[in-house]
């Protein structure tokens, strides 16, 4: 990695187009222009929310722009994920499992990280891409997660955020390397101070992380262990009607196996994510004990596979997934805070009855031509179609969202779902506060 404070992004990268944005970042697809050659890459822009240090205006003829050293605490954030992705360029680059820092660029408006590209999707969307999936399969996931968060925390660094959509594949193929990205929340011991008062998405938080006592490596354990629950039967671990409900759950380690599809998945598997969920940090297993005893691997072999029902479920989880996604990432833009009770006021986990599911089902199938696959006017004529009107001048934000491979259309029964997460909790509010 080299850090370009005097040479502008421009100078050695040409940026291709958006891959996605989140409340305070875009992230972008570059090509390096070196010797002929063109090396594809993400870059990853933190931007600066409104600090101009002390005596300097933005933009002054001949003065030089502001250093990351020189960050307020109001970008704490933007400092944080700079100071980590450091910390894994010296301890822990290149490794199989953990995302690689190329490069850094500043200018007065942000920060650019150059980073390895994963064009070969996230976790959940790869799985749900197919029909049946078995435990070995699970385990191969568990294995990789657990090689890169055992590089990290030999070098002392907690991802405090680790969740599928902050897992990628490296590229489309089979046998792809899944790589662990997204440092924005992370801390490295003696290095740098966690930001105690905020946590990555309550699903994957760790009882000590929600009472905000000491966030430890065996906290990504955790977080781990909910992911592998999600993979094997569609769901998340802890099942509740409110934040509050959810928090006491997580906090009493409130699960269990007892929904039937858990009656075709091994005692191993069942014994592995009990333990990673148990409440006392240092009964879980280390990444160390999960990928040198090769219990990721061995603990879940079963040559059976999962049906469609579990696959169903995992992408409706998904879907709903990425409308909160959303959400969570306006969080850390500006005023936004102030309106976090609004948030999960608004974003609950209500779902449609059956009568309106096949009300917008029939609205799709009457409205596009392609009956599996929407492209944004047809979206745009759904919306209007089930009085959703007000919702149009968003729908070019929401209809990214969904986009996955890009091609100008999105898969109906994906916006279906993520339509109907929303729609009995104020989903005009709800979505406007997300996309505004």
């Amino acid at each position: 990695m080299s850090s370009r404070e005097s040479r502008k992004l421009s100078d050695d990268y040409e940026v291709v187009d958006v891959l996605g944005r989140g409340g305070f970042s875009v992230v972008r697809r570059g090509v390096r222009r070196l010797n002929g050659s063109r090396k594809h890459v993400a870059i990853k822009t933190l931007k600066r929310l409104g600090f101009t240090p002390p005596g300097m205006s933005r933009g002054s003829p001949g003065q030089k722009p502001p250093t990351w050293k020189q960050v307020s605490i109001s970008d704490a954030l933007l400092t944080n994920e700079i100071l980590v992705m450091r910390k894994i360029v010296e301890d822990v680059s290149p490794h199989p499992n953990v995302i690689h820092l190329y490069d850094v660029y500043e200018d007065m408006y942000g920060v650019h990280l150059v980073l390895e590209l994963c064009s070969g999707g996230e976790l959940f969307d790869r799985i749900v891409a197919h029909e049946r999936y078995s435990e070995v399969e699970a385990a191969e996931v568990v294995r990789q997660i657990a090689c890169g968060l055992g590089a990290l925390h030999r070098a002392n660094i907690v991802h405090r955020d680790l969740k599928p959509e902050n897992c990628l594949f490296l590229d489309s193929g089979e046998h792809s390397s899944l790589k662990i990205m997204d440092f924005g929340l992370s801390s490295v011991e003696d290095f740098t101070d966690p930001i105690v008062a905020l946590f990555g998405s309550i699903d994957y938080v760790s009882p000590e992380a929600l009472s905000q006592r000491q966030v430890t490596s065996a906290s990504d354990m955790w977080s781990l262990g909910v992911i592998l629950y999600i993979l094997l039967s569609g769901c998340p671990p802890f099942h509740a009607t409110s934040t509050t409900d959810k928090q006491h759950r997580i906090l009493a380690g409130d699960f269990s196996f007892e929904e039937h599809t858990w009656k075709t998945i091994t005692s191993s598997a069942k014994d592995l994510i009990s333990s990673l969920l148990a409440v006392e940090p240092y009964r879980r297993p280390t990444a160390a004990d999960l990928f040198e005893a090769s219990v990721g691997r061995r603990g879940l072999r079963k040559t059976g596979t999962h049906g469609l029902e579990v696959v169903s479920r995992l992408q409706s989880f998904n879907d709903r997934r990425k409308f909160r996604a959303a959400a969570i990432a306006s969080v850390w833009s500006g005023k936004v805070f102030l309106r976090t009770k609004k948030l999960r006021s608004l974003l609950g986990s209500h779902d449609l009855t059956p009568g309106e599911i096949e009300n917008l089902r029939t609205h799709f199938k009457r409205i596009c031509s392609n009956r599996d696959n929407a492209t944004l006017n047809e979206f745009e004529e759904v919306l209007k179609a089930i009085n959703m009107e007000s919702l149009i001048p968003l729908a070019p934000r929401v209809f990214d969202l969904f986009d996955n491979n890009r091609d100008g259309t999105v898969d109906m029964r994906e916006i279906l779902c993520g339509l109907s997460s929303i729609k009995n909790s104020q989903g005009d509010d709800a979505l406007r506060l997300c996309f505004q």
